[in-house]
């Protein structure tokens, strides 16, 4: 069994330049597999042979139709390629299909390669030399200037072994593929093997599969299992990133998956109707028309849909543009894509998708264009990308599973690359959401601005209910507990309180007078206090409200059962409880310990039941007892 080098070898080029007989002059395997393709002598659609390279490793091969209505097909082997195999009959020369497919591949992010200039036999020296002077002159401005050019005969074997050697020095020189990361396959053909069953063939863009793994259909997450792996034509350990592979599935039949579809690790890519994209024209195209509506080619799949301009152009004819699909596609972070005129099927230009969304983005605003820009220098850097896409979430923050899944990464393989940005404070983590601090930064001075509003508004309340904040902020309890820790200007009261750090409340001289002379009264009264009033003397109802309440929260007061005690005095009577109840080994005389605590009835039983509820007595029946705990510690000090 060879062993496979993970490259892909593509070709390119116009129909009937000899891209098949190439192929099989190179592999000896004829790559056209249908009958029809046979029948007409045209390549219809993909097709894949192995090439042994000078070494004895197998390389994939995958030859693409040339005919301009099988673009489509086209680009759905062109994702896969590294090295391309670009085909120019010298007897026609460069033709539409050579400049479109070497746009396309261009736009794909190839650009290695090398040039056959094909049947050399059906033309003299002359016309050869001019052939292979236009071929030069139409590579010479773009990123295949420097491609050798190779003339080859597939009739007299001319040039075949030059060519051999060339493409094994370009294989040579190629950064293999790694099978590191989830594995993700764009299913580029899917049919019935008889005796096996389903079967779904592509080359994985990243990861490993083996015979036993879980995949899911990205978008349905239907399961299914991999039964068995061949790539090449024989059966394999496991299917790895470039390699031409095909998996033997259970748990689906043909109907389940087609080309376009995405086989992955379960729960780590997704699919989406709204990609951002940074589109770059070709020299040919005139521009985007608003809600442009195109063909979007990414991966194998093609989805309609229309592109909206979400800046001008730049001077190199790059601009970001959001694409808002008819229907959701698979994809992540720095794949390529290629756009075509939904209607003229004329090729429009294409790029890397910057990242998947969940609705429509704002053209021509400055903060949505910063983070499109951000996003386009972290693309290949997953700890660059998730700290975009956690600034760009806001107070929102992300699920970690969420923002695993928009970069096409394992959520645990992203947690331990944040560990150093929650390390450093540049993130904060809520339960399972992360918030980027700036975010937190931004929300925390609309909760100081709101604090400082309601303390103007009512400035005899110290302490505000968390509740109130949350609501008039507008904003989830997590984004608010991450604030409330990230921020140093925020204070928490155990009781659910909350205000601006070192806020103190400045009473009017009015009200400082009623305070001081409801706190003498209440330390008078001591175990008989006096009933919740509605008003002080000389306050209104909602002063007094007010009041009552900032004394309450400072511990000044305690209402039990309607009844304002002082704090101090409550203390003490409590302090009279425990020593009554030890020297009865727990038991609550309540005759008696009305008249320990001069009281009557009327005070004591709210007192009780203040009492029950904090859990230093415990009532049976019309009895009440010391709880175990008292009868032994020492008077709590609450």
């Amino acid at each position: 069994m060879s062993e496979i080098r993970p490259l892909i070898v593509g070709t390119a080029g116009h129909i009937d330049h000899g891209k098949s007989s190439l192929v099989t002059a190179l592999t000896g395997v004829e790559p056209d597999r249908l009958a029809e393709e046979r029948e007409r002598g045209m390549t219809i659609d993909l097709g894949f042979a192995p090439y042994t390279h000078a070494s004895g490793t197998t390389v994939g091969i995958i030859d693409v139709p040339g005919h301009e209505r099988f673009l489509r097909n086209m680009v759905a082997g062109a994702t896969s390629v590294d090295v391309v195999l670009l085909v120019v009959a010298a007897d026609d020369g460069v033709m539409p299909q050579t400049r479109e497919h070497l746009a396309v591949l261009e736009l794909l992010g190839v650009r290695r390669g090398v040039v056959a200039l094909s049947k050399v036999d059906l033309v003299d020296a002359e016309l050869a030399e001019l052939a292979e002077a236009d071929v030069r002159g139409f590579l010479a401005d773009g990123c295949f200037a420097e491609a050798p050019v190779v003339r080859v005969s597939t009739q007299t074997g001319e040039g075949l072994d030059s060519l051999r050697t060339t493409l094994d020095r370009l294989l040579d020189e190629a950064t293999p593929r790694t099978d590191e990361g989830p594995f993700r396959l764009p299913v580029q053909r899917v049919f019935s093997a008889k005796g096996h069953g389903l079967v779904a063939a592509g080359v994985p863009l990243s990861g490993r599969v083996a015979p036993g793994d879980t995949l899911e259909i990205v978008g349905s997450g239907q399961p299914l299992r991999v039964r068995a792996v061949q790539a090449y034509g024989e059966v394999r350990d496991a299917g790895r990133a470039g390699h031409s592979t095909a998996l033997n599935l259970a748990g689906g039949e043909l109907d389940d998956l087609s080309r376009g579809d995405v086989l992955a690790s379960p729960d780590v890519f997704r699919s989406s109707r709204f990609l951002a994209l940074q589109f770059r024209a070709l020299d040919s195209f005139a521009g985007l028309r608003a809600r442009h509506a195109v063909r979007l080619h990414v991966g194998t799949s093609e989805v309609l849909g229309h592109a909206v301009r979400l800046a001008d152009a730049s001077d190199d004819g790059h601009w970001p543009v959001q694409l808002r699909l008819d229907r959701p596609v698979c994809a992540a972070p720095g794949d390529r894509c290629v756009l075509r005129d939904a209607s003229t099927l004329q090729l429009l230009g294409g790029g890397p998708i910057l990242g998947l969304g969940e609705g429509r983005l704002k053209a021509f605003k400055p903060r949505v264009l910063a983070d499109l820009a951000a996003r386009e220098q972290a693309l290949g850097d997953p700890l660059a990308l998730a700290l975009t896409e956690l600034r760009a979430a806001g107070r929102r923050g992300r699920d970690v599973a969420e923002l695993a899944r928009d970069l096409g990464c394992p959520a645990g393989d992203l947690l331990p690359l944040l560990e150093r940005a929650l390390a450093e404070g540049e993130l904060q983590r809520e339960a399972e959401r992360l918030f980027a601090a700036e975010a937190l930064e931004e929300l925390g001075d609309e909760l100081v601005a709101w604090l400082k509003a309601e303390h103007r508004r009512q400035p005899l309340l110290e302490w505000l209910d968390l509740s109130a904040l949350r609501s008039g902020v507008s904003v989830e309890e997590s984004a608010l507990r991450a604030a409330m820790r990230h921020d140093k200007r925020l204070e928490q009261s155990a009781g659910g309180r909350v205000r601006r750090r070192g806020h103190r409340v400045n009473l009017p001289p009015a009200v400082r007078e009623a305070r001081d002379r409801l706190l003498a009264e209440l330390r008078s009264a001591g175990s008989r206090p006096r009933s919740l009033a509605r008003e002080l003397p000389g306050l209104d109802e909602r002063t007094t409200r007010e009041l009552l309440d900032t004394m309450r929260r400072a511990g000044e007061v305690v209402l039990v059962g309607g009844l304002l005690f002082h704090a101090e005095s409550l203390e003490l009577l409590r302090a009279a409880l425990i020593r009554h109840g030890r020297a009865r080994e727990g038991a609550i005389d309540i005759p008696v310990l009305r008249d320990e605590l001069d009281t009557s009835r009327k005070f004591l039983i709210p007192l009780l039941e203040h009492w029950d509820a904090e859990g230093l007595t415990v009532r049976h029946g019309d009895s009440r007892r010391l709880r175990a705990s008292a009868l032994h510690d020492e008077p709590s000090a609450d």
